[in-house]
């Protein structure tokens, strides 16, 4: 038992912190990527300042901006051993362009190509009007929360895959223990569309008040009800949509009572970076839900314009 459980805390992001790198931001891109033959370095700076002329065109200068900053930090991360989305530079460089490709369809009012980008818009778009109301209701970006169950939801449909898939593994397990030895909860904690755990369901009354975003009568007070509210999608959003908000506020130095709107596209690569890994996005990690997670903001925030 001990083993299964150190195996399921690994894979939910719960082991041992990442070592501090030097900032990034102190490096030249080319210092970034000395490691690499020269003509090779050379076509890797070229594609990366293509893609952020792009992303001016496609979301403004504060867009791009934030573009070459994952990007930057994904091939930092990639030189220096870091957790990673990508073994190498290019590949890193063509999903971009793919994703930049996607959401230059949606602004041109034309249907994306979305075949191979990693999205679950079967499970995302029925509850889009949901997304929506509650992040307006915690006031930040809707692109953000919707990025945020779409890991959730595509990871659950891959085989033993993060997020949600590795979630139901663990309340199969910690079902099957409830039925022989009455230790139910050990594991099955994190519930409902955007996976979030009925301990910190119970703690979002307050910031949901000051937001006066919470539309129904009684607020959740037991374990029970907490569980029931997380299964309903529209309560489940709000209440992840609070418990973002409070780890904003904290990130960006905010007051904790602060609730005006923010704004801002890296808040695209926070939000899912944290809902997956706490200590990742701490440490400005780039794995696959982070990277990917910060184009589908992108992707569902000009996705719901549209609409």
């Amino acid at each position: 038992m001990g083993a299964v459980l150190l195996v399921l805390l690994l894979l939910l992001g719960q082991g041992r912190p990442l070592p501090l790198a030097e900032p990034q931001q102190k490096l030249s891109l080319r210092q970034v990527l000395a490691h690499l033959e020269p003509y090779r370095r050379e076509a890797v700076v070229r594609e990366f300042l293509a893609l952020k002329a792009s992303a001016e065109i496609l979301t403004g200068r504060p867009g791009a901006r934030a573009v070459g900053r994952l990007l930057r930090l994904e091939l930092y991360n990639q030189s220096y051993g870091r957790p990673s989305a990508f073994d190498d530079p290019e590949a890193a460089l063509a999903a971009s362009r793919r994703w930049l490709e996607a959401l230059g369809s949606l602004k041109r009012g034309s249907p994306p190509d979305t075949r191979d980008l990693p999205l679950a818009l079967q499970h995302v778009l029925p509850h889009r009007e949901a997304i929506r109301r509650a992040a307006q209701g915690l006031h930040f970006p809707s692109g953000v929360l919707a990025a945020i169950v779409d890991n959730e939801q595509y990871g659950g449909d891959k085989a033993l895959g993060l997020s949600r898939g590795i979630r139901s593994l663990a309340d199969g397990l910690a079902e099957s223990l409830s039925e022989s030895t009455g230790s139910a909860g050990l594991l099955a904690r994190t519930l409902g569309l955007a996976q979030m755990s009925w301990e910190d369901a119970l703690k979002q009354q307050p910031r949901l008040a000051r937001f006066a975003a919470w539309p129904y009568p009684t607020f959740p007070q037991t374990e029970l009800e907490a569980r029931q509210a997380l299964e309903d999608p529209a309560a489940n959003l709000l209440l992840t949509a609070s418990r973002l908000r409070g780890y904003f506020n904290a990130a960006l130095g905010l007051p904790r009572d602060h609730t005006r709107y923010l704004a801002g596209h890296w808040l695209y690569y926070l939000g899912p970076a944290w809902h997956n890994w706490p200590t990742g996005a701490q440490q400005q990690a780039t794995w696959p839900y982070a990277f990917h997670g910060f184009f589908k903001g992108l992707f569902y925030q000009a996705l719901f314009a549209t609409r």
